[in-house]
């Protein structure tokens, strides 16, 4: 008996679409209009901004396993490392540089 595949998260299809909004609508088949009425009426946020956390998250995720700065900016979806690193300030108020070298500094402390 075949089995229809799992659906995608939606932290998963907006991953896949770098965190676009575009690409997002496009991919679950609603309008941006649309979409955004559906996020500020359940989450009383706009799916942009809603995007923005998750990658902002995944950010955090990708620079506590230790991934270069160039590397997570890439692979989120930004255009340059420097745009990257402006918006990681701007959201966690610490430079990407300065929080993964924390993170280590505790990691480290754990586990000696």
């Amino acid at each position: 008996m075949a089995r229809e595949p799992l659906p995608l998260s939606l932290i998963e299809i907006a991953r896949q679409g770098e965190y676009r909004m575009q690409a997002l609508c496009q991919r679950i088949g609603v309008s941006e209009r649309h979409l955004r009425r559906v996020f500020e009426e359940g989450l009383g946020i706009s799916p942009k901004e809603w995007l923005r956390r998750e990658r902002m998250v995944a950010a955090r995720t990708l620079l506590r396993r230790g991934s270069p700065i160039k590397e997570v900016a890439i692979d989120l979806g930004f255009s340059t490392p420097k745009m990257f690193s402006r918006d990681f300030m701007s959201f966690h108020g610490v430079r990407p540089t300065d929080f993964q070298r924390k993170e280590t500094e505790i990691i480290l402390r754990a586990t000696s």
